[in-house]
This record gives C-alpha cells, sequence and structure tokens, in this order.
C-alpha cells in the first residue's frame, strides 16, 4: 500500500469553472450575487417543487429557521422538537438556536430509520414538530410519520442534509415533509463551500418560511468560501489530501458540537458555485450508488459487518456508506490504516449523551438502546466518484481482513432489534 496515499472521506463535485462563477458573483460579473441566488433557488423549485425557498448560510441555520418559523410568536410560544438520539449534531446546534425544547426518539439500527413507538410517544407528549434525518443518504419512509404528526397536528421537518441523490417513492428525499432542510456544505454531495436551504410544501411550511424570512441577515460575499473551495480543488487528491489530513487543527472527519449562529442568507459565492456544479451531482449519486454496491457485496461475506436494511421504494444516495461493525471492525476503523482508506467511525456519541443536549431534552433519562448502539458500532465507508479501481480494491481487501482476523461477529439482526416500548419520562 502506498503510504502517502491517504483517500478523502466524502467528496463534492466542483470544476474550476464553477469556483470562477463564484469569484465573478462576487466581483459584480456574472449577472451579481442577486441572480446567482434567483438562479439556485429556480434551479430547487424546478427539481423539488416548493411553495417558497429561502437560502441560508448553512444547512443547521435552515433548520434553526424552520423551528423559528414554526412559533407563532417567538416570545411566548415554545416549540418542542421531535428529533432523533443519534444523529449530526448540527440538528442539535439547530434547536438550541431557535431556543426549542427537544424530545429524542430512539432510531433501528437495522434501517437507521425512526422507532415508531418512540415518535408516537414523543408526539404524545407534546412534540410540535418531528425532524427525520436521512442518514448518510440511506432513506427513511415518511408516510408513517407524516400520519402521525397529522394526527397530533404536529410538523414534519424532513433534514435532507446528506440526501443527495437519493429517492423513495421515486420522489427526492427532501420534499415529503412541510418543510425540507438542505445543506451545500463541504462534502454533503452539492456543495458551494457553505449553504442551505429551507423549502416548503405546504401551508404550514409556507406560512413558517413567511415568518422567519424577516429574521434572516444579509449575506456576505463568500471569500471565505472561495479559499476552502480552492483548497478542496487542489488537495482533494490521495496524494495530497495527505497533508490536510495530518493537520489536527482542522479538525478533518471530526464530530463537534458547534455553537449556534446569527441567521444569516446564503453567502453569494456559494449560490454562483452550487448554481454551477448543479448538473454534476447527479452523475456523482450513480457512481456512488455503484461503489457501494461493490462494497456491499464483500461486507454482506464478512460476519463482523451488519449492513443497513432499506426498503424496495428507496433509492439510497450513499453520501458514505453505513454499517453496523463488531468491537474488534470499530476499532480498526479508528485506525490509521483504515483512516488512511477513508474508512471511519460515525459519530461517537448519541445525542442522549451529549451534554448540552440534555440540558435541552425532556426525556434525558430515557433509554435509547438503538442510538447507543450506533454510536458504539456504526463506520461508514467512502463511496465518492473520484475512487479509483485501486482503491476499492483496497478497501475490499480491508473489509476481508478484518473478517478472517479473528473478530467476533457483528450483532445478529435480529438482536439490532431493541425495545419499541421504552416510554418517555419528562425530566425537566
Amino acid at each position: 500500500m502506498n503510504r502517502w496515499r491517504h483517500q478523502l472521506p466524502v467528496h463534492s463535485p466542483l470544476s474550476v469553472s464553477a469556483w470562477l462563477a463564484g469569484v465573478r458573483s462576487v466581483i459584480g460579473g456574472n449577472g451579481g450575487p442577486a441572480h446567482a441566488a434567483a438562479r439556485l433557488e429556480s434551479l430547487l423549485k424546478e427539481r423539488y417543487g416548493p411553495t417558497g425557498v429561502v437560502l441560508t448560510e448553512s444547512g443547521t441555520m435552515a433548520l434553526t429557521a424552520a423551528l423559528l418559523g414554526l412559533a407563532e410568536n417567538r416570545k411566548e410560544t415554545e416549540v418542542v422538537v421531535a428529533m432523533p438520539a443519534y444523529s449530526c449534531y448540527d440538528i442539535a446546534t439547530a434547536a438550541e438556536g431557535a431556543g426549542a425544547r427537544v424530545i429524542l426518539y430512539d432510531l433501528d439500527p437495522r434501517t437507521l430509520a425512526p422507532d415508531l413507538a418512540h415518535v408516537r410517544a414523543a408526539l404524545d407528549h407534546g412534540a410540535t414538530a418531528v425532524v427525520v434525518a436521512h442518514l448518510y443518504g440511506c432513506p427513511v419512509d415518511l408516510t408513517e410519520i407524516n400520519r402521525l404528526a397529522a394526527q397530533a397536528g404536529a410538523v414534519v421537518i424532513e433534514d435532507a442534509a446528506q440526501a443527495a441523490g437519493a429517492t423513495m417513492h421515486h420522489r427526492p428525499l427532501g420534499t415529503r415533509g412541510s418543510l425540507g432542510v438542505f445543506s451545500f456544505g463541504r462534502g454533503k454531495g452539492l456543495t458551494g463551500g457553505s449553504g442551505g436551504a429551507l423549502l416548503a410544501f405546504d401551508d404550514a411550511g409556507a406560512r413558517a418560511l413567511q415568518r422567519v424570512r424577516s429574521v434572516i441577515g444579509l449575506s456576505r460575499q463568500g471569500w471565505r468560501e472561495l479559499v476552502t473551495l480552492a483548497a478542496q480543488l487542489v488537495f482533494e487528491r490521495p496524494g495530497l489530501y495527505t497533508l490536510p489530513a495530518a493537520l489536527p487543527f482542522l479538525h478533518l472527519g471530526e464530530t463537534i458540537y458547534r455553537e449556534p449562529q446569527a441567521l444569516r442568507a446564503a453567502a453569494r459565492a456559494s449560490c454562483a458555485v452550487v448554481a454551477a456544479t448543479w448538473a454534476l451531482a447527479d452523475p456523482e449519486g450513480e457512481l456512488r450508488r455503484g461503489n457501494a454496491e461493490r462494497l456491499l457485496v464483500a461486507l454482506r461475506q464478512q460476519p463482523g459487518f451488519s449492513t443497513i436494511d432499506t426498503t424496495a421504494a428507496a433509492r439510497p444516495g450513499y453520501l458514505r456508506l453505513p454499517v453496523v461493525a463488531s468491537p474488534h471492525a470499530r476499532r480498526a476503523a479508528a485506525e490509521a490504516t483504515a483512516r488512511r482508506l477513508g474508512v471511519m467511525p460515525g459519530y461517537p456519541v448519541a445525542l442522549c449523551d451529549v451534554p448540552r443536549v440534555r440540558r435541552r431534552c425532556v426525556n434525558r433519562d430515557d433509554a435509547f438502546p438503538g442510538s447507543r448502539l450506533l454510536a458504539a458500532r456504526l463506520c461508514t465507508f467512502p463511496t465518492h466518484g473520484r475512487l479509483a479501481v485501486r482503491d476499492l480494491i483496497r478497501l475490499d481487501q480491508w473489509i476481508r481482513t478484518i473478517g478472517a482476523s479473528g473478530a467476533r461477529p457483528g450483532p445478529p439482526r435480529d438482536q439490532l432489534r431493541v425495545d419499541r416500548d421504552v416510554p418517555l419520562h419528562h425530566s425537566i
């Protein structure tokens, strides 16, 4: 193995021409900043068919805006949001930024989908919004969740930040709730260096967008994003990515709880770059699916890994390929050899065990066995289009080596089932 080769864990397609489009939007060419935002809004409307669009500086801000918009009177009415106990920490940052109370629900580790019994309990205990995340591009069917939320008078927010290229029932993810949250940050399948979007799909969503427009600050030009994107163009090759991967202060691949930020509109350069790379996202999604299917062949043959189930109606985007690993394989995924191949552990701590989340959490003392199992066992594999044949061969060899190295088997499918009747207790 080439010791200087260090594979990116994620990749979003980017071109020099797209970067130059970002530069022109900042300095006033190419129609100017208003044109860039209008072009991106047009593309979002064409693909997703929303009733309204708000562009934000990040996906986290888009979710914060959604929660703020759901409050009839933000000074008097408190939003209580149900969200997964295992997910990206940024959804908790969004809840904190919106001043929302949190009720966590558990996930099924076999599918990464919400445990419906826990969602029902959260709604019974006063949740006014339900956030559903499609982790790593694995689609969740919202049919039953939408039904439960409608019965309770709650709003469903579909977090499609990791869902680039994925569909459910032939519809793009992010379109089946009242509100859809999208992210154009680094490694999201479609990037502008930063950026997010909040889309409305019904009257409740449209009202939320209308309320929140007045509290979103003006956009930045986006020079910071242009610098970040220039670095991506230079260092995204495996032979060069070794340098930034070796610099700990960049925090590449780390899971960090970020502080809430004041809401801003999307940076001008970001809008232009996302619009310019829009046509590259679908081919990249096809490459991710093809690479994931190849890796799944090897993973399904090894007792140390349990792959994630998806329904026949789902077409995953596989931003990364998640699996539930044996303890041995999970430890191996954190070692330097695995990191060089782009293999990484998942989120290291369930949200129910993050101190800042617990302080806002109504049911912080409940059991979340599925989410805690995922925190302990989940690891992910790269799937992006920059993987060469030799990279896939090396990943295949790593999978088989770990499987043949005396690793104890991963959890059997029946042992991944968790208690569906864990009650919710109001701890605050």
